[in-house]
């Protein structure tokens, strides 16, 4: 097939290319501007904003599918933000669909959608929306994948792909602070200590999507379906941490920041002040406050699924790739 994948610079999106383009697909990227990297793994590129309807359709001309994983996920950023990146560059998807006649949409949205105040230890497809969200973020992304899933017809087949806590190397966000605060001896942990968590690898979450593009066709079994994606092993959070903390190099951490410190330095990194701890923001605080693990059942009854990579694979393959990184950089 000739597939548009939205968001291929990203973290998550350069791991999807390969994938597809290992399935035999054809993969056209929308992109702001020219990306080397997707240049040499033979991605074709075409420059366009993915909230401008115009070079959205420009971009997916003659194409059988669109596998939208662009987005804004960034705790941080305001709530136009978020909307315009989540909801209105999925809604010029669809409506690229239409126009176009691409029978195929594919929504990378993500596990958080459904997380509010409670716990959530073994939750499946049935679980609802919470009556409020944890961050403009997981708002925004459910609001995307509403439209993708009541989209779902006869001419157009939807399917919504809810991978959790993405992690691996080249991961931009919690591990470069993690692994920053350890070298300059600040770190501390945070969040409850006894509540698991189930976080992806970023290649198990790219397999998953090019299994469902394989089966998404209208009245197909996935159609119209959202899937949650995981490693299949929930872990408490201080292991996961402490795991990543082992891949870069360090000793595991003991200490913990008590609760009031932990939301005064998330309220400061809110506000943009200073603070010692910029791993710490007030959507990570509350989502390391409780469990969140998902049943993988759907997915692999649906899709075929099953994690590519062992979490304890996968950490391995980040220590080499750390360690790499670690010896590149004494080099004179």
């Amino acid at each position: 097939m000739q597939i548009l994948l939205t968001g291929a610079t990203g973290f998550l999106g350069q791991a999807i290319a390969v994938a597809l383009k290992d399935q035999g697909h054809a993969v056209r990227a929308i992109v702001r501007s020219e990306s080397r990297e997707l240049a040499r793994l033979g991605i074709e590129q075409q420059h366009g904003q993915i909230t401008a309807f115009d070079q959205v359709c420009a971009a997916a001309t003659g194409c059988d599918a669109i596998v939208h994983a662009a987005g804004c996920s960034d705790p941080l950023a305001s709530i136009e933000q978020l909307h315009d990146a989540n909801v209105r560059s999925t809604d010029c998807m669809l409506g690229a669909c239409e126009l176009l006649g691409i029978p195929r949409l594919l929504l990378t949205s993500c596990a958080n959608v459904v997380i509010g105040a409670g716990d959530l230890e073994n939750a499946d497809e049935r679980q609802t929306y919470p009556a409020q969200w944890i961050s403009p973020y997981p708002h925004t992304k459910a609001l995307a994948e509403q439209r993708v899933l009541a989209a779902n017809s006869t001419r157009l087949a939807t399917c919504v792909i809810r991978p959790h806590l993405l992690w691996g190397a080249g991961e931009s966000r919690l591990l470069p602070a993690l692994l920053d605060l350890a070298r300059r001896g600040k770190l501390r942990l945070f969040g409850e200590p006894d509540r698991k968590i189930d976080p992806c690898h970023i290649d198990n979450a790219a397999h998953a999507h090019a299994l469902a593009l394989a089966r998404l066709e209208p009245g197909s079994a996935i159609a119209g379906k959202s899937y949650f994606i995981g490693q299949g092993e929930p872990m408490t959070i201080e292991n996961f941490l402490n795991a990543l903390l082992r891949a870069g190099g360090f000793p595991p951490e003991k200490r913990r920041l008590n609760a009031i410190t932990a939301r005064a330095l998330a309220t400061a990194a809110k506000a943009g002040a200073d603070t010692a701890s910029p791993l710490i923001n007030p959507y990570l605080l509350d989502l390391f406050s409780r469990a969140s693990w998902f049943n993988l059942a759907a997915a692999k009854r649906d899709l075929g699924y099953a994690p590519k990579l062992s979490t304890a694979e996968g950490m391995s393959r980040l220590f080499t790739a750390l360690t790499r990184v670690r010896m590149q950089s004494r080099t004179p």
